[in-house]
C-alpha cells in the first residue's frame, strides 16, 4: 500500500477518497501511514467519514458542473430506481426538463461508453471503495484492540457491499436487445489496499464466481471481527446483522444463476433479522409527517447521515425524493408513481396513502385526519401533481428552510427487506412455508391480504410486489428486477408518465447492464476490448399509436 496519504480538511476522508482505480500520488498534506496507523482517534475519524461522505454532494462531476444527479450513493439510489420505472416524475411534460434522472428513464447514448452520464456510477463507487483499502492497510489485526477490530469490520463491509452493488450493475445479463455473449460472467476489476498502480492500469474484469468470493471472504472476515467484540458501533456504520443482509443479498442474487443459492439466501436473511432485534415500521411510523423515511428507528438496520454543512437545495435525497418540500427538483419534478402501479396497490393496503392518487384534493379531504400532510389547508389546491408521493419526508416536516429539511437520514437496509427476502428465497424450494411468511408480512400492511397459492411462482409474485411497494423509492428494486428479468412498463395507454420518458421492455432493460467510462479504459486497456455493449439509444420509447 501507499505510505503517504492524502490529507484535506474534510476530516481525514479526503485522504482516502482519490477519484477512479487509478492512484494519484501528488499530496496536499503529508503524512506517513505508520502515524496513522498508531493513532485511533485518527482511524476512527477516516471511519466515521466514510458514511458521511457516501452521501455528499458533487461527489464525482464537482460543484461546477451542478449535475442533479451527482449526490453519492443515495443518487445511485435514485438513479437504479429511475432505470427500472418504479419512480417516476408525476408532474409529466410541463416540468419534465428538470429531471436529471431522465437519463436513466430511457436509457440514452449518455449512458454510452463515451457518454457524460457514465462516469457517474464509476467513479462515485471506486471513491468509496478506495476509502475502505486505505483503512484496511492501516490495521493490524493480530495486534489490534477490539476499537480498531471493529473499524476495519466496517471497512470490509462497507467495501463488500460496495463491490456487491457494483458487481450486480455492471454484471452482463442476456436481454432482448444487445448482445453480451462476448463478456457474459465478467463483473468488475478488483482494487484492495495492496494492488499497485501497475496492477491497476493491467486490471481485467473478474468472472462473477471469483468476485463474489471475494466479497464473501470480506463479509466472512467483517462477521469474525465482529463477533464477541466489546466495541459496538452505531447503525451508520455495518453491525453484524447487516454483514449477514449483505450475505443475503449476495445468495440472493447468485440464485438467478443457481437456485441452490436461495437457500442460503433465506438462511441469512433470518440471521440478520434475529441478530438485528429490529421490529417492522407501524403505520403511524411509517406515514409520520415529520420522521417518515428520513430519521433511524427500530426498523433501520444501517444508515448513512446527513449534516447540514453536507447539503445543497438541489442536490441533495429530500430535494428530490420529498415532493412536499419547497425547494429542489422534488417540487418541479414531483417523484411518485405511474397510474398502474398506484392502480395495483389495493385499496385496503395502508401504504397507498403514500401516494396521493389521481384528485391530490380529494384525497386530501378524505386522508387529513389520518395522514398528516406537512401542507397548510389553504395552500393544497395545486401544490402536489396526482401520484406524487409523500413518503419520504423533510427533516422535522420543515418544507420551507433546505438548510433545516434537507439534512436527513438515509436508509441503506432495514428489516422489513430481510423479511421479504426470507420469504422469496424460501419458496424457490418450499413454496408453503413462503407462503406463510409472505403472509404474515403483508397481513400487517393490509389485513385484507389474500394468500398466494402454494406455488413457487405465486409466492415469487406476491413477495415481489409486496417488495416493490414496501421498498418503493429505497434504491433496492433494481437488482430484482434484472436478476428475474422483469421489464420497464410505463409505457400505456393512460399513463401519466412524461412523453420523454414512457418505455415498454421487453424483459430487462440495456442499461441495466452498467457500461464501464472510456475514461477508465483508457488508463486500463484491457477494459477496451471486454466492456458491456453500448446500451444507449437501443430502445424506442413508447408511443400512443392512436
Amino acid at each position: 500500500m501507499n505510505k503517504i496519504l492524502k490529507i484535506s480538511t474534510l476530516a481525514l476522508f479526503a485522504a482516502v477518497a482519490m477519484t477512479g482505480c487509478i492512484k494519484e500520488t501528488e499530496p496536499n498534506y503529508m503524512v506517513t501511514a505508520e502515524s496513522v496507523a498508531s493513532n485511533t482517534s485518527a482511524i476512527e475519524a477516516m471511519v466515521n467519514a466514510i458514511p458521511v461522505a457516501e452521501a455528499l454532494p458533487y461527489s464525482v462531476h464537482g460543484s461546477s458542473a451542478n449535475r442533479g444527479y451527482d449526490f453519492g450513493l443515495p443518487g445511485i439510489m435514485c438513479a437504479t430506481d429511475s432505470a427500472i420505472g418504479e419512480v417516476v416524475g408525476t408532474t409529466g411534460d410541463a416540468n419534465s426538463g428538470y429531471n436529471w434522472f431522465w437519463y436513466w428513464d430511457v436509457g440514452t447514448a449518455h449512458l454510452n461508453y463515451t457518454g457524460a452520464v457514465t462516469p457517474f456510477t464509476w467513479y462515485c463507487y471506486w471513491n468509496f471503495i478506495k476509502s475502505c483499502n486505505d483503512i484496511i492497510g492501516l490495521i493490524n489485526e493480530e495486534d489490534a484492540s477490539d476499537e480498531l477490530k471493529a473499524y476495519l469490520a466496517y471497512a470490509k463491509a462497507n467495501r463488500a457491499a460496495l463491490y456487491l452493488d457494483m458487481a450486480r450493475s455492471f454484471d452482463p445479463l442476456e436481454n432482448n436487445y444487445t448482445d453480451v455473449s462476448k463478456v457474459k460472467g465478467l463483473t468488475i476489476p478488483k482494487i484492495t489496499e495492496t494492488t499497485t498502480e501497475t496492477e491497476a492500469r493491467n486490471n481485467p474484469r473478474l468472472p462473477r464466481e471469483e468476485m463474489f468470493e471475494f466479497i464473501f471472504q470480506d463479509l466472512n472476515d467483517a462477521e469474525a471481527l465482529l463477533k464477541d467484540n466489546s466495541y459496538k458501533g452505531g447503525k451508520d456504520v455495518p453491525s453484524l446483522a447487516v454483514v449477514y443482509g449483505l450475505k443475503a443479498r449476495a445468495y440472493l442474487w447468485l440464485g438467478g444463476f443457481d437456485k441452490s443459492n436461495y437457500t442460503q439466501a433465506a438462511s441469512y436473511a433470518r440471521k440478520a433479522i434475529d441478530e438485528s432485534g429490529a421490529t417492522i415500521l407501524t403505520e403511524a411510523q411509517w406515514l409520520d409527517p415529520k420522521t417518515g423515511f428520513n430519521t433511524p428507528n427500530n426498523s433501520w438496520m444501517w444508515y448513512l447521515p446527513q449534516s447540514a454543512e453536507g447539503v445543497t437545495n438541489l442536490v441533495n435525497f429530500v430535494a428530490w425524493r420529498g415532493s412536499e418540500s419547497s425547494w429542489g427538483y422534488a417540487s418541479l419534478v414531483q417523484q411518485g408513481v405511474h397510474v398502474n402501479f398506484y392502480n395495483r396497490i389495493a385499496d385496503t393496503d395502508w401504504r397507498k396513502r403514500a401516494f396521493l392518487g389521481p384528485d391530490p384534493e380529494a384525497w386530501w379531504a378524505e386522508n387529513k385526519d389520518i395522514c398528516n400532510i406537512n401542507i397548510e389547508d389553504e395552500d393544497w389546491e395545486g401544490y402536489f401533481a396526482p401520484y406524487a408521493s409523500v413518503k419520504f419526508r423533510p427533516a422535522a416536516g420543515e418544507i420551507l428552510n433546505y438548510m433545516v429539511g434537507n439534512p436527513t437520514s438515509v436508509c441503506m437496509m432495514r428489516v422489513e427487506e430481510m423479511l421479504l427476502i426470507e420469504a422469496e428465497a424460501t419458496a424457490y424450494s418450499d413454496p408453503a412455508k413462503a407462503a406463510d411468511l409472505i403472509t404474515a408480512f403483508a397481513t400487517t400492511r393490509d389485513a385484507a391480504f389474500v394468500k398466494p397459492a402454494a406455488t413457487t411462482e405465486a409466492v415469487v409474485d406476491a413477495t415481489m410486489w409486496q417488495k416493490r411497494v414496501e421498498l418503493w423509492g429505497e434504491g433496492v428494486l433494481f437488482y430484482d428486477f434484472k436478476r428475474l428479468n422483469y421489464g420497464i412498463e410505463t409505457g400505456y395507454k393512460g399513463t401519466n408518465v412524461a412523453t420523454n420518458s414512457r418505455m415498454k421492455t421487453e424483459g430487462r432493460a440495456p442499461w441495466w447492464n452498467f457500461v464501464i467510462p472510456e475514461a477508465e479504459a483508457i488508463q486500463n486497456p484491457v477494459l477496451q476490448e471486454t466492456n458491456n455493449p453500448n446500451p444507449g439509444g437501443v430502445v424506442d420509447l413508447w408511443v400512443d399509436s392512436e
